[in-house]
């Protein structure tokens, strides 16, 4: 059995490195894994070692985040852009949707997140396979493993539609295993959303309400429930989703202003959330890209070229009394000057569209590039509003959603909007889509937010972009394609 085991887990990463990266790095890939199979596969030590390393494969931080977040998830939207430094070459494809197959930035994610597949399924394989671990230990890890292989579907859903299930059936053969890998054709978009489904529910069902909001639980397994129903506008079961979660012991944090610094890190309003830790491969690299030139920064921080700017339109979206608003740099004193320098409009009143995103307070002790403030991925305000959007779908304004919205404008002291103020579902729904970019800026969810609204394309042309109606899709990756022939690309690349 032992053996076995151990050949099962080898076969697994070997197949998934040949599905992820191509003929030729597969033959210089050995494992995704540090841990000797003869060692570790032996108890239920030895499965959690191989969790953590699911986990650590589906972690989004460092400049993985960066990509995804803002690269692949606002820069394409009416919030954010780029310029200067090495960087702006790679993006300005991104920027004026000129992107194709061969776009680097699709191949690394599509690997990553299929890493993280890779490395569930060992865990679920090998589990499965032993035989002296108690029934509540199989389920917790099945669970975790779950929430892991459906957090990277889902991702890799929101980038690119359904991409191809991976199964592999214990006992498997490595030539079978490599078939496998080179063979699957994507999934249906109903067999999709089934499987991923299906792997949530059973998480939030099997796994705690307690635990660390960077672990699975039962809490962030129903947000992220919820987000996938609501994307999909599956209203009704995003309604009664958001329901449960908003019925566990979540709260809205007392200061946005100070929700995403290092002091605030340890609040009740995260549900799911990716640590970053100083010294380790896990940090936060965003505000050396949002220092203007020049900025006094301190002596450990350091300050990039490459530029991320927040249009002018979008930041005069907000009240001004509204504190999410106090996150933003509009004029600064550049080191060796004495006068503001402008970054909203200039004195003519132009948009300058150069105002900075601070959301991420630049952590004290960081150390170059790296800071150390956590990334959140589900905050207790996306649930509100996501059980209001899908509220309003279903029969328009009501009081309950206006209800929803004013707790997260309340925290911000914005003002408080009434039921009369909105005519019908378009009103409200424009009003959310509003909203939630005011909310969530620097979180990565405005492209999903703005394809959901069917806004996404039209606010490219608006802005002078020829971007096209199938392009609210993003490519995959040409290597993929390329290392296996039953992999459809999505239409119009």
């Amino acid at each position: 059995m032992k053996n076995n085991r151990n050949r099962i887990s080898i076969y697994l990463l070997s197949a998934f490195a040949w599905i992820t990266l191509g003929c030729e790095d597969f033959l210089e890939e050995e494992v995704f894994t540090q841990y000797d199979p003869d060692a570790f596969l032996q108890d239920k030590s030895g499965v959690d070692a191989l969790l953590t390393g699911a986990y650590s494969a589906m972690t989004v931080t460092g400049y993985f985040s960066r990509d995804n977040t803002f690269i692949l998830g606002e820069f394409p939207t009416d919030m954010t852009w780029e310029t200067g430094g090495g960087l702006n070459r790679e993006v300005v494809p991104i920027m004026q949707f000129n992107w194709d197959p061969t776009t680097g930035f699709f191949n690394s994610q599509y690997r990553n997140f299929y890493q993280a597949i890779a490395r569930a399924n060992n865990v679920l394989l090998v589990i499965n396979s032993l035989s002296d671990i108690e029934q509540e230990s199989i389920d917790q890890i099945q669970a975790e493993t779950r929430f892991v292989r459906s957090f990277s579907y889902y991702m890799l859903h929101t980038l690119f539609g359904p991409t191809p299930i991976i199964e592999i059936p214990a006992g498997a053969s490595l030539d079978e295993i490599e078939a496998i890998g080179k063979e699957t054709p994507r999934a249906t978009e109903e067999e999709y959303r089934a499987y991923v489904e299906a792997d949530l529910l059973f998480a939030a069902e099997k796994l705690s309400a307690e635990g660390f909001s960077s672990r699975a639980n039962k809490g962030n397994a129903l947000g992220l429930l919820t987000k996938f129903y609501l994307n999909n506008k599956e209203w009704q079961k995003a309604v009664d989703a958001a329901q449960q979660v908003l019925g566990l012991n979540y709260t809205l944090y007392d200061d946005y202003t100070q929700l995403f610094s290092i002091e605030g890190e340890s609040n009740n309003e995260y549900i799911l959330r990716f640590e970053c830790l100083l010294g380790s491969d896990q940090i936060n690299v965003y505000m050396p890209h949002a220092f203007p030139p020049n900025y006094r920064i301190q002596t450990n921080w350091q300050n990039f070229g490459a530029m991320f700017r927040t249009y002018t339109d979008f930041y005069e979206t907000f009240e001004e009394e509204d504190v999410r608003r106090e996150l933003f740099i509009t004029e600064y004193v550049p080191i060796g000057e004495t006068d503001p320098v402008p970054l909203d409009r200039d004195d003519d009143g132009n948009a300058l569209d150069d105002v900075r995103s601070f959301k991420y307070t630049p952590d004290p002790n960081a150390i170059g590039q790296a800071h150390g403030n956590d990334i959140p991925y589900i905050r207790l305000s996306d649930i509100i509003l996501a059980r209001a959007e899908a509220l309003n779908e279903i029969s328009g304004p009501g009081q309950e959603a206006i209800d929803l919205i004013n707790q997260v404008r309340n925290r911000a002291v914005a003002s408080p909007i009434t039921l009369g103020e909105f005519a019908d579902t378009d009103s409200l729904r424009d009003f959310i889509l509003a909203e939630r970019g005011r909310e969530f800026y620097s979180e990565g969810f405005r492209r999903e937010d703005l394809i959901r609204h069917g806004t996404f394309i039209q606010q490219a042309i608006d802005r002078g972009i020829a971007a096209q109606p199938h392009q609210v899709l993003y490519p995959l990756p040409q290597d993929q394609i390329d290392n296996n022939p039953n992999l459809e690309q999505n239409p119009g690349y």
